[in-house]
């Protein structure tokens, strides 16, 4: 059971870390241009496919390294996707507010 458990925190630090930074970058992102607030969790969902992709087309043990590689960006999307809802929930507040 502590395998598990540790296996749990081990994938739920990754996605606060990968949430908190790829907050910062869709602050900077939004200012730019409110349009690619979900910019970042698209990038990291197409990366993470095409790794997987690749990993199931191989056929050599570089595949175990495409598959790895796509599991951190499936977490860098879903640690993404978060921030990125986090700020549209506050700018549609923001929003709110103002009218």
């Amino acid at each position: 059971m502590g395998g598990l458990i540790g296996q749990i925190l081990t994938i739920g630090v990754s996605i606060v870390i990968a949430t908190g930074l790829s907050y910062l970058i869709s602050m900077f992102l939004v200012k730019i241009n409110k349009k690619l607030i979900f910019a970042l969790p698209i990038l990291f969902a197409i990366v993470a496919a095409l790794f997987w992709v690749l990993g199931l087309i191989d056929d050599s043990w570089g595949a175990l390294g495409y598959l790895l590689f796509g599991s951190f960006a499936f977490i860098a999307a879903v640690g993404s996707l978060i921030s990125s809802l986090l700020l549209w929930r506050k700018m549609k507040h923001k929003a709110d507010e103002n009218e």
